[in-house]
């Protein structure tokens, strides 16, 4: 079928359902073939209509690009149908033609509104009023997850959207349905808006821990020193396989080497979750994203101060921004090329399978469907499916590193996104002097970042828009710990600190120090020297650096909390013990005794007694 003709039955299919005389055997859904022409995927009459991939993310499963029909109730059917076809031919004007996922989430609530209503007799969505309305938003208000838990308010705001959605497409139908609810929103009903609005509070999406972040990416940097020797043997025993060895001949073979099949297979399939995991972590990418990236997408250039930059390409779905690009570290490159070994008998394979489809019948739709996995990083084989190779899917990808951590005794469920918020907190950390164990592997984290993206005009804004946020919430943390009026502080400073803190004694609450906080943290400069805190607003100073620790402990623009005490404490233990040398000659000698002064300084003002600072000593 060509183009315009598929066009064209979509268009019947659409308009006589819509006068109430579908066209059941008009084409719905259909996939464009690499010769131009479509292949029919669903017509209207269909239980299940089967959504194009081209709607959806990779790394979305199969079942998940079906919308079935028999889950609507028989009265509703008709008019369920009309409404699906037009959200997904035509949209709602105003709005951004919906994806896949969208069509899928509103069809899914929909049903759920429908089931309700034909429980209570209801068969027409003319008869909903807008207090049959009010009467599902009490009963969904009731509901409970699976974890016993009230559902949330986005799980609420999803179901009463679908209701508004509903009213606007089924006004082109027969069966249109009133507004649920003219004076309100299902935004508004779900707990969305005001000041209680959870979107306005604090990600709930959970930072993946030190103590479960540093073993996991310490396992995965292992794993990819350990690479070339699990693929030498994965690619000898398939050697061995093709010259026809038998399992038996193949493991004698291996068994003096200490290696088993089954010891390769796993090892191989952990290093491509190494790889999976140490491209999450250092790149700050969706998931789905991850699962996008292609052979040859990691690249590199040279900066304007001739540093080199790691780059790497795929294809962000979220905002529909298409071909994007992120800064990423060199041991992302690593990842990257370890991950293309993995990945390039796989692709090897779907290759062979796309010709010979393609020597049978060129128009085989599989060819298509196929010839996208053939450069793909990151495959699998499903089983389930006579051993396909295809795309990892994301639940996969999750599941995979799920199960690499279980292995390494790591109690934490790795859930979509945790990654990109763990990236975004950990590289705004690093502009405050707390890059943590990542600090050896990514050299070139900072928000100085800003010029980096500027470079680019396909990077992923929302991430950087994502890091700046996490940046913004630990100066304002920072702040509100400042304010606190028994916070001990000291630093040059530290002075203007707190008679600005003595002056605002008026607020009072908790709730006010952190609303304070959020109002002046974007007008207050901090960045961390690593033994204090500067609010010097121009560059040009090295203090906490190189061999003078000590400049900041005098400095007019430092200021230092109990957060930096060890810190101090470690420098003086390290005077005093200088002070012992006498290779360091009187200049030297000097130069102890004036930075001793000011640890002694320092942490006296941090609240060490006479008796601490002599403790240190010995």
């Amino acid at each position: 079928m060509n183009e315009t003709a598929f066009l064209t039955e979509q268009l019947m299919a659409l308009r006589s359902a819509e006068g109430g005389e579908p066209a059941a055997s008009a084409v719905i859904t259909g996939m464009r073939l690499d010769g131009g022409s479509y292949h029919v995927l669903s017509r209207y009459e269909d239980s299940v209509w089967i959504l194009p991939d081209s709607l959806f993310a990779a790394g979305i499963g199969d079942g998940k690009k079906k919308l079935n029909f028999e889950r609507v109730p028989g009265a509703f059917r008709p008019t369920m149908r009309a409404c699906v076809a037009r959200y997904m031919l035509v949209g709602i004007e105003g709005r951004a033609r919906p994806r896949g996922g969208t069509i899928r989430n509103f069809f899914r609530n929909a049903c759920s509104f429908l089931r309700w209503l034909d429980k209570r007799g209801i068969t027409n969505l003319n008869g909903v009023s807008s207090l049959l309305a009010q009467q599902y938003v009490d009963y969904c208000r009731s509901l409970k997850s699976p974890n016993g838990k009230p559902l949330s308010a986005t799980t609420l705001d999803a179901q009463f959207r679908a209701l508004e959605t509903l009213h606007i497409l089924s006004g082109h139908t027969a069966d249109s349905m009133q507004h649920p609810w003219p004076e309100s929103s299902g935004n508004h009903l779900a707990g969305l808006t005001g000041h209680d609005d959870p979107r306005r509070q604090e990600a709930k999406t959970a930072v993946i821990p030190d103590d479960v972040l540093g073993p996991l990416f310490q396992a995965c940097v292992e794993y990819l020193d350990r690479a070339d020797e699990i693929l030498t043997w994965h690619e000898q025993i398939t050697v061995w396989q093709t010259q026809g060895w038998s399992s038996n001949q193949i493991s004698s073979r291996l068994k003096p080497t200490g290696w088993t099949q089954g010891a390769v297979k796993s090892a191989l399939r952990d290093l491509q979750s190494a790889s999976m995991v140490i491209v999450l972590v250092t790149s700050g990418i969706r998931v789905s994203e991850l699962c996008s990236l292609e052979t040859g997408c990691a690249y590199s250039s040279v900066g304007e101060h001739g540093d080199r930059l790691h780059w790497m390409r795929g294809i962000s779905y979220k905002t529909a921004a298409g071909a994007c690009e992120w800064l990423v570290a060199g041991l992302t490159h690593r990842a990257i090329a370890v991950a293309e070994r993995v990945a390039e008998p796989l692709q090897a394979r779907v290759m062979a399978s796309v010709e010979a489809l393609r020597t049978e019948d060129p128009n085989d739709p599989e060819v298509t469907r196929l010839s996208e996995h053939t450069k793909r990083l990151f495959l699998g084989v499903a089983q389930r499916l006579n051993n396909r190779i295809e795309t990892l899917s994301s639940q996969a990808v999750l599941t995979r590193i799920n199960a690499f951590a279980t292995k390494r005794n790591l109690n934490w469920h790795f859930a979509p996104h945790q990654f990109r918020r763990t990236f975004a907190v950990y590289a705004a950390h690093s502009a405050f002097g707390d890059l943590r164990y990542l600090r050896d592997h990514l050299k070139h984290w900072s928000l100085d970042m800003t010029t980096l993206y500027a470079m680019n005009r396909k990077q992923d804004a929302e991430l950087y828009d994502a890091l700046a946020t996490a940046a913004l919430g630990i100066k304002t943390d920072l702040l509100e710990h400042w304010l606190e009026p028994d916070a001990i502080l000291t630093g040059g400073a530290s002075d203007q600190l707190r008679a600005f803190r003595a002056k605002s004694q008026s607020v009072k609450t908790e709730q006010g120090r952190a609303e304070m906080a959020r109002s002046i943290s974007p007008l207050v400069n901090i960045r961390a020297t690593g033994v204090a805190w500067c609010t010097a607003d121009t560059g040009g100073c090295n203090g906490g650096q190189g061999f003078e620790k000590t400049r900041c402990g005098d400095c007019g623009n430092a200021i230092i909390d109990a957060s930096r005490k060890h810190i101090w404490q470690g420098i003086y233990a390290q005077q005093l013990e200088l002070r012992e040398l006498p290779e360091i000659g009187p200049a030297g000698q000097e130069r102890v005794e004036r930075d001793i002064q000011k640890c002694r300084k320092v942490l006296i003002g941090l609240g060490a007694t006479g008796e601490e600072l002599d403790d240190v000593g010995t």
